[in-house]
């Protein structure tokens, strides 16, 4: 029997949010030539976790919040394969952006929080190049926003 992502999303005690609209002038995603592009995915704008980590955000919070940011793009893939993980080719790239202090340096281990979940969900198909980078904010005062390159199988 197939797996889905929704499926292997239960079985590591998430449930699959839905599909995001975009905030403003732009397209959740894009798919040409069997290449997947995700725009950026924010865990919970304006919550309580939102925030800068190393002005007041721990690490831990934010490492929660590229989790739940990742389950955004896991939402839409979901959505463009039809749940489908044999769709799925390969993710190409991660790219996690942290609201973080010219000072802090363990953007990596934040960013795990995003990459860990899409190979927990997608197995060998979730393994990717990753950028892990810090800025100064993000919309809504989101502490982390995840984008992402998938590779598709012709359907």
């Amino acid at each position: 029997m197939m797996s889905t992502i929704a499926q292997k999303l239960q079985q590591l005690g998430h449930t699959l949010p839905p599909v995001k609209a975009p905030a403003a002038n732009y397209v959740s995603y894009t798919v040409q030539n069997n290449v997947l592009i995700i725009a950026g995915q924010i865990g919970r704008p304006g919550a309580a976790k939102a925030g800068v980590v190393g002005a007041g955000l721990s690490p831990e919070i934010a490492k929660q919040e590229a989790e739940i940011a990742a389950l955004g793009v896991l939402a839409i893939i979901d959505a463009v394969t039809g749940g489908d993980i044999s769709r799925i080719a390969q993710v190409q790239r991660l790219g996690v952006f942290i609201a973080a202090t010219p000072d802090f340096d363990g953007h990596s281990a934040i960013a795990n929080g995003a990459s860990d979940l899409v190979v927990a969900t997608l197995g060998e198909r979730g393994r990717h190049a990753r950028t892990a980078i810090g800025v100064a904010s993000l919309p809504t005062g989101a502490a982390v926003e995840v984008d992402a390159i998938v590779q598709l199988n012709p359907a």
